[in-house]
């Protein structure tokens, strides 16, 4: 295993439970405690924002001064705790809800965006998606996979978010996986 992404949901009551964000780290410290030659930082990993990792619940933060807060989120898997690890690319805006991890595997080079929960199209949403396209393109000679909570509905049909990220960013021949939960 060279990296694990986790598809959000992380919790189940965002902001209002830290005891859940505290067992939260504790499993994801494994990870990081695996340490060999290969992996001087730990196991390689990325976590996605879901509907329960906000507060209050299923409220994209792009709604504004209503919408969610992620803060627990953000202390507990925050930039400073992925900053200076050789696979973290970075992240969007001033938090770590948007993100993205470069790892590589069998000869092949390998770039993952997480993408916050968000079903709105709001314009916030827009330069998340225009963020992500230019990650793609400027890592054009890796595969890329794009994370993100809720994606497809049910019946296997796109969800809102689901078919702004596709839309945005199918013009990009590396990208080949995009992995949901909800």
């Amino acid at each position: 295993i060279v990296f694990a992404t986790q598809l959000g949901d992380c919790v189940n009551d965002g902001d209002t439970a830290a005891y859940e964000w505290a067992n939260a780290d504790s499993a994801f410290s494994l990870l990081e405690g695996y340490v060999t030659p290969a992996t001087p930082n730990g196991m390689p990993y990325g976590i996605t924002v879901g509907n329960h990792d906000q507060t209050p619940i299923g409220t994209p933060r792009s709604v504004g001064d209503e919408g969610a807060t992620t803060l627990l989120y953000n202390q507990t898997f925050g930039v400073s705790r992925f900053q200076g690890r050789t696979y973290y690319g970075g992240h969007y805006g001033s938090n770590n809800d948007n993100h993205f991890e470069l790892f590589s595997a069998s000869g092949m080079d390998f770039i993952n965006v997480a993408l916050e929960y968000d079903a709105t199209s709001s314009p916030e949403r827009t330069a998340v998606l225009d963020w992500a396209d230019g990650l793609l393109k400027t890592y054009g000679s890796r595969r890329a996979i794009v994370t993100s909570h809720h994606l497809l509905n049910p019946n296997a049909s796109f969800g809102n978010q689901g078919q702004a990220t596709y839309d945005a960013l199918k013009d990009n021949p590396n990208l080949f996986l995009m992995l949901c939960g909800h």
